[in-house]
């Protein structure tokens, strides 16, 4: 007699095996693109064509064509269960071009968080990000993007941190925030610094999120 947990993982299974059975349909587009990676706006509330909510074969399939990923690179590289029962699925593509990616599926069916830490930094500058919450200009002579809050991860403050919030049409907010380095690994240059990104719901719009996809 199957246990609900062993029940729960098969299920689980079975919604991946349809992620990769999409992604043979992805591969024609993806080669139809000869090997060219989309560049997408950094400040968008997606990493690779990902969104919240959307499902494993769509999340999945995203990330093979936008990533210019080859057959034979369509799983991810790690996967684990997490959260309540095991019921949530983090995987994990280790070496995308813009580095490493984790997509959380809430119930193991839908986005629900990304977290890409980036190959390269990028400098706040670039990223038209302020330092401060006086919003000025870049050296360029562009204004920083004043849409985001800036403060840090906790009250060591030793990683700073901007956000902003958009709603989306099912009524949930997105949150896309930016990382700086640590100031523990580099004292002169870590607040000039971005070293990750992630979009993630608003904290208090879980049950919005849930009841929008139905989610128990």
């Amino acid at each position: 007699m199957k246990l609900p947990q062993d029940r729960n993982m098969a299920k689980l299974k079975c919604i991946f095996l349809a992620g990769m059975f999409v992604l043979t349909s992805a591969y024609l587009v993806a080669a139809q693109r000869d090997g060219k990676v989309e560049t997408v706006d950094e400040h968008s509330p997606e990493i690779y064509g990902v969104k919240l909510g959307m499902t494993v074969p769509s999340a999945l399939e995203a990330v093979f064509v936008n990533a210019g990923r080859k057959q034979g690179e369509e799983k991810p590289d790690a996967m684990r269960k997490e959260g309540k029962g095991n019921a949530d699925i983090r995987v994990v593509y280790k070496e995308l071009p813009a580095g490493e990616l984790q997509i959380l599926f809430t119930g193991g069916k839908y986005v629900s968080q990304l977290i890409l830490a980036y190959k390269d930094k990028k400098r706040i500058e670039e990223m038209k990000l302020a330092p401060s919450g006086d919003v000025g200009t870049v050296s360029s002579g562009e204004r920083f993007d004043d849409r985001y809050s800036i403060g840090f991860v906790d009250s060591k403050k030793h990683v700073k941190l901007w956000w902003r919030d958009e709603k989306t049409e099912q009524g949930y907010h997105s949150r896309v925030s930016f990382y700086s380095e640590s100031l523990l690994k580099d004292r002169s240059a870590w607040w000039q610094t971005v070293v990750r990104k992630s979009v993630t719901l608003k904290p208090g719009d879980e049950k919005e999120f849930n009841r929008a996809h139905g989610i128990d």
